[in-house]
């Protein structure tokens, strides 16, 4: 809750960071639109997005001399930088923010962290749960955007969506909804709780392809390749060998059957129905559009 001094409510300064990137950009994009003032930390200040009420201060998380940007405040969105090491660039934010007042974090997890104690998510829900601090996790499915990023190309220049799934389910989320659930969570204070965020529905990505032709009046098939040969094509397209291996670690769950849970957690929080894929690949059928010309 927010606190009243003098009869006035005072709005505690929340702080967001990964500002330029896909979730923490939306999540200062939906406390902007709400008309909060908040902070963001980047480092590179004129790289962040300029929004209404976002006050922006350089920070990076390897560098404990720009810590004083999280002077003054009392809520954060804190996330993983994937690739980063916890112990190293996440938890010494983490110890910074609490010296400094921090009282509430609302930390971007993974679906099933609870159950997987060696994700790096895990080990910073632990130093969380422990800290005495007020604490909310986003424990979220596979992001929609996803398809509009990572997979861009394939689908775009090459009518398929390929990765190694097989038929199992995923319960897809999209990023908007884990931000609004974000910062109703920052806004509201909410306290030492885990919300599971998935859609309202779990799909196979032979459905996604369907959605996916439907929407771009094409088709676009659905290539289930081997574990090997996923992790040798993301190669030569030019992918990173720990970024290749990340992805089949991901879609390996899938395969298994591990991805499709379904809960009701984003219809409680924000009292709508999650976003449907459907709507999803209307709102972004522009970044699987081949160009006029067909250079591509």
């Amino acid at each position: 809750m927010n606190a009243v001094q003098g009869g006035v409510q005072i709005t505690p300064l929340i702080f967001v960071m990964g500002a330029t990137g896909n979730v923490g950009g939306e999540v200062a994009r939906q406390l902007s639109a709400a008309g909060t003032h908040f902070r963001v930390g980047v480092r590179q200040p004129e790289k962040a997005p300029q929004l209404p009420g976002a006050e922006v201060c350089r920070f990076d998380a390897g560098d404990p001399a720009t810590y004083g940007a999280l002077d003054g405040v009392q809520r954060m969105f804190v996330l993983w930088p994937p690739g980063t090491d916890v112990h190293r660039d996440v938890l010494p934010v983490l110890e910074a923010a609490r010296s400094r007042g921090v009282r509430q974090m609302v930390f971007l997890s993974i679906l099933g962290a609870e159950r997987i104690r060696v994700v790096p998510h895990r080990r910073v829900e632990e130093w969380l749960e422990a800290s005495g601090l007020g604490w909310v996790f986003l424990r979220a499915s596979y992001f929609m955007q996803n398809l509009s990023g990572v997979h861009r190309d394939d689908i775009r220049l090459r009518d398929e969506v390929f990765l190694p799934a097989g038929r199992g389910r995923t319960s897809f989320i999209d990023v908007r909804d884990v931000a609004a659930v974000a910062a109703r969570a920052l806004q509201e204070g909410h306290r030492n709780c885990a919300y599971d965020l998935t859609g309202a529905l779990a799909l196979n990505y032979e459905q996604v392809a369907d959605a996916l032709s439907v929407t771009l009046g094409r088709q676009i098939r659905y290539s289930d390749p081997s574990p090997l040969k996923f992790v040798r094509v993301s190669l030569e397209r030019g992918v990173a060998l720990a970024f290749a291996l990340f992805m089949l670690a991901e879609y390996t769950v899938a395969r298994l059957g591990l991805a499709g849970r379904v809960t009701a957690d984003v219809q409680e929080v924000l009292g709508r129905a999650p976003i449907s894929l459907r709507r999803f690949a209307e709102d972004h059928r522009a970044v699987w559009m081949k160009s006029d010309t067909g250079s591509d």
